[in-house]
């Protein structure tokens, strides 16, 4: 099977850091901290599967070392896949753990089947979209680590730490249209507006959608012009995508510029 590793990730990293004013800014957090990734093992045949995706494509192995390389945190973080009996991930701040389900990977594989993807390109879009994941719980991690001031709902700045490093390189942000597209899948998904959870923590999927577009956008204008055009990304918000982009950018590197390496 053809590996997905994204390979680069300790200099991309770096980048997005690279013009922050870590000088003024206060004493780091000490060093001492790793992000330590496990598998354990799967009891079902779908579940298998995706554990043997994210095995071979050193999915946990290659984020973990990434964030180990680029941000001091004061204790070790375990990143761990498992069975969860949900299709789910999340922080444990007590643990100071991550968990990522076996069968969020099997749910993402069912939808992007049922859009129509198959073979290497399938296993690519699931790869992507656990990669994603990954980083939206990281910006819980840094949040509950690091002890960082933020104002807004938790789960929205999680999002934007994740298109924060993934807009980083412009390798990275083909894995950032992967989850836009998940969340898109996911919203066609719903018939009833009932069905729709208002109250939660979480903005709704097509509002996490649009939000991750409009950071692309906002990254390169030209690149991304064809989200505009097909209508994608509406060109009202289109408009305030450069200074969401700007804001969401300067807010990371001031919050991470005393903990970065």
């Amino acid at each position: 099977m053809t590996r997905f590793r994204w390979c680069a990730t300790v200099a991309a990293l770096a980048l997005v850091t690279g013009c922050s004013g870590a000088d003024d800014a206060a004493p780091p957090a000490p060093a001492s901290g790793r992000f330590v990734a496990t598998y354990e093992p799967a009891t079902t045949d779908a579940t298998r599967a995706e554990e043997k995706v994210l095995r071979d494509n050193r999915v946990l192995e290659d984020f973990a070392e990434s964030m180990t390389e680029y941000v001091r945190i004061p204790r070790d973080v375990r990143v761990v896949a498992k069975e969860c009996g949900e299709a789910n991930a999340f922080y444990l701040p007590d643990e100071h753990a991550i968990h990522y389900c076996y069968e969020l990977s099997a749910a993402e594989r069912l939808l992007f089947a049922k859009d129509g993807t198959a073979g290497e390109a399938l296993d690519g879009e699931v790869y992507n979209s656990a990669v994603g994941t990954l980083y939206h719980e990281a910006g819980h991690v840094l949040i509950g680590e690091l002890d960082l001031k933020i104002t807004g709902r938790e789960e929205d700045v999680a999002d934007q730490l994740a298109a924060y490093v993934l807009t980083s390189a412009d390798e990275f942000k083909d894995i950032l249209l992967t989850v836009a597209k998940s969340y898109q899948l996911s919203a066609a998904e719903v018939t009833d507006l009932d069905e729709l959870p208002f109250y939660d923590t979480h903005s709704l999927d097509p509002q996490r959608s649009v939000n991750f577009l409009c950071y692309l956008y906002g990254s390169d204008e030209k690149r991304f012009e064809q989200l505009v055009a097909e209508g994608s990304l509406p060109a009202e918000r289109a408009e305030s995508c450069g200074e969401e982009y700007t804001q969401l950018v300067g807010g990371w590197e001031s919050l991470l510029a005393p903990h970065v390496k």
